[in-house]
Parts: C-alpha cells; sequence; structure tokens
C-alpha cells in the first residue's frame, strides 16, 4: 500500500466521519427548532429522517433549479421544500400534521440556529488556526 493510498483513506474515513456528525447535530437541531415552535420534540429517528429526506430534496430541487435560476430562488425553493418536508414528516403531539405555516417558522428557526453554530465553530477553528500559524 502506498503512503498516497493511505492518507486517501484516511481522508475518506474522516469525511465519512464528518458527514455522520453533521446530520447527527442537524437532527438534535431541528429536534430543538421543532420543540422550540410546536412545543414538544419529536424522536431522534424521526427527526434524523426527516433530516435526510430534506436534504435529499434540496439536492433535487437545487439540481432542477439549477440552469439559468439565480441563487436566491434556488435558496427560497430549498427552503420551502424543507418547510413541506417537515410539515410531512414531523407530526404534531396528536399526531396530525402541524400546518405548513408552522412547518415554516420551525424550518427558520432551525436554518438560523445551524447558520449561529456554523459561524461561531467557524470563528473558533480560524482563530486556532491563526494560532497555530503565529507560532
Amino acid at each position: 500500500m502506498s503512503m498516497f493510498g493511505a492518507l486517501a483513506g484516511v481522508g475518506l474515513l474522516m469525511g465519512l466521519v464528518g458527514l455522520v456528525v453533521v446530520v447527527v447535530v442537524s437532527a438534535l437541531l431541528l429536534s430543538l427548532a421543532y420543540r422550540l415552535v410546536v412545543g414538544h420534540m419529536p424522536s431522534f429517528a424521526r427527526a434524523l429522517g426527516t433530516v435526510l429526506a430534506s436534504w435529499l430534496a434540496s439536492v433535487v430541487v437545487s439540481l432542477i433549479l439549477h440552469g439559468g435560476a439565480g441563487h436566491l430562488l434556488s435558496f427560497v425553493a430549498q427552503f420551502l421544500v424543507g418547510a413541506l418536508v417537515i410539515n410531512l414528516l414531523l407530526p404534531g403531539q396528536d399526531g396530525s400534521q402541524v400546518g405548513y405555516g408552522k412547518a415554516c417558522v420551525v424550518q427558520l428557526v432551525y436554518m438560523v440556529i445551524f447558520f449561529v453554530l456554523a459561524f461561531v465553530l467557524a470563528l473558533l477553528f480560524g482563530g486556532m488556526m491563526l494560532a497555530m500559524l503565529h507560532h
């Protein structure tokens, strides 16, 4: 086995671990957003399935709107599709759908929490990188 092959394998493994961590954290953040808006916490399995279905639907939407459509239109369409997936897959406490409007609010809160967390982590990692470069 060559050194480059081993490095590629380690890189692939780290990428897969990173993807799993992002999916799990996304499901937890979706559960938190759902709890804040709807008032109860969905099961982790449902939140995980909703995140995966939402991401898959967003990829399909971005592929469809990629040709000629602006980034803002694609972002809005992905937001609306994400809210639709939340409405369809995460039931209210009584088992019925929470409604598309409430699902849009859940999606908005989820995205705000996700972006704030990503920004804080980027600042932390950026600070660590700068600290390592100065030594």
